[in-house]
């Protein structure tokens, strides 16, 4: 499962960095970048609770 996670936050990286790549920065209104907007929080959460994930599991085995 750790590796599967693993992947999932190096693919959510990816795509972050991509959304950031495409934002008009030039135009930072809401209008204009939206999806992009979108997309930044939504990586941002995913690796998140990856991260929040992987500690609650940590815990859960230092507890047994």
């Amino acid at each position: 499962m750790k590796k599967f996670r693993t992947t999932l936050v190096i693919f959510a990286v990816m795509i972050l960095v991509a959304h950031l790549y495409f934002i008009d920065f030039s135009d930072l209104t809401w209008s204009g970048n939206a999806g992009g907007y979108l997309g930044i929080v939504a990586m941002l959460f995913v690796i998140l609770s990856v991260i929040f994930s992987n500690r609650y599991d940590k815990q859960q085995q230092t507890k047994q």
